[in-house]
């Protein structure tokens, strides 16, 4: 069996890659992704400040902090991705999986960035699929990723997906197949992020033990699940809805950054809540909690979704650090509600049983520890005409 058909068997390819040329500044190219900072713009005003006029995917995306998307700046971002290809600002190295090393606040994290097939994928909460969700799809969150992916040339993702390894398989593989190459790229991210290394694979050897080697997870899988995407699902089910709208072969595949969730750079904390513009006793009296000692997520999220439909005029945000939390809680108006820990050993066993977690249940990570946009791949969407 070919390499092909072996890594169609465990649901990926070998993407065709689109990374800055020579002349770019990859600090001021690489931007961390757009849900961080939701809360800060202050953060955002600090990027925009330190990119200034450069090369950079800040250019191709909106940070959330800055949402709603219009129309005007979905149109600006796309011709953004089609000048930087046109003008060689973003240039095709070939077909390659990319090894990363990513320094983090806990260790080094390993990563293999990939382009998984979105007919393997099932985003609903039951899913049985290869590549299922690790916490609920909010519907209502999909469109304005929608939107920025239709008329997209370039897919430069945030997914960071994970892969039940326990023995270390793939990366200890993979990373022998790199140790004697100069890295295609090695930097240091933004406002110490750390430091990141990526090596090229291109070689059809290595592609076939990549696909030997996800093949042995898959056939010791629990109920066939492989992937489950730790960042970025609602980005991924955009893309799934996109491909199901438009399918041609190129609209198939999605780039994603597949990482062992062993490795020691994975480290996983529970993502706080922060009720913003609430009346606090009424909120005691509805929803009867002692925030030093808040009930399990999955208990409490159901309730203040509820609590939420019935006052239009309260907000709930999800903050990925307890400091912060505890900052912005602070003022007036706000509650914050932390959690100190999230258990990561029966994981995957807790996905096949219960099917996906309430949405925002976890944080790979810290938010500097998340993936910046880097690497891209190009995609085919027809741009939707105006009414």
């Amino acid at each position: 069996m070919s390499y092909i058909e072996n890594l169609n068997e465990v649901g990926i390819k070998v993407p065709n890659i689109y990374m800055p040329n020579d002349k770019v500044d990859l600090s001021k190219y690489a931007v961390i992704a757009a849900d961080q900072f939701s809360a800060e713009k202050r953060y955002w005003e600090k990027v925009k400040s330190y990119v200034g006029d450069s090369v950079s995917t800040l250019n191709m995306f909106l940070p959330e902090a800055y949402m709603p998307l219009t129309i005007k700046k979905t149109k600006e971002i796309h011709k953004c991705m089609k000048d930087y290809v046109s003008n060689k600002d973003l240039v095709e190295i070939g077909e390659c999986f990319i090894y990363v090393k990513r320094e983090t606040t806990v260790g080094v994290r390993h990563g293999l960035i990939v382009a998984i097939d979105l007919e393997q994928y099932d985003y609903s909460k039951k899913a049985k699929s290869l590549i299922r969700p690790t916490e609920g799809t909010v519907e209502d969150r999909l469109p304005v990723r929608i939107q920025l992916r239709e008329g997209a040339l370039l897919d430069i993702p945030h997914v960071l997906m994970l892969i039940n390894d326990k023995e270390n398989i793939l990366m200890s593989s993979v990373d022998e197949m790199c140790k004697d190459k100069k890295p295609l790229y090695d930097f240091d991210l933004m406002f110490g992020a750390g430091n990141i290394k990526g090596y090229k694979i291109n070689d059809e050897c290595d592609y076939q033990i990549i696909a030997d080697k996800l093949n042995i997870l898959k056939e010791n899988s629990l109920d066939n699940l492989l992937y489950a995407i730790g960042d970025g699902n609602h980005s991924l089910a955009a893309a799934k809805i996109c491909y199901e709208n438009n399918k041609k072969p190129e609209n198939r595949y999605a780039l994603v950054e597949l990482v062992n969730i062993y490795d020691e750079g994975v480290a996983f904390y529970p993502i706080n809540r922060l009720i913003m513009n609430v009346n606090k006793s009424e909120f005691f009296k509805e929803i009867d909690i002692d925030i030093k000692n808040p009930p399990p997520l999955q208990d409490l999220q159901p309730r203040l979704d509820k609590y939420l439909k019935t006052h239009k005029e309260t907000k709930l945000e999800y903050i990925h650090g307890a400091e912060e939390c505890m900052k912005l809680g602070s003022i007036e108006g706000n509650i914050p509600i932390i959690y100190e820990t999230f258990e990561k050993n029966n994981f995957f066993n807790d996905i096949v049983e219960h099917g996906s977690l309430c949405r925002k249940s976890f944080s790979i990570g810290k938010n500097i520890d998340k993936r910046y946009y880097l690497e891209s791949m190009k995609i085919n969407y027809k741009e939707k005409k105006e009414d």
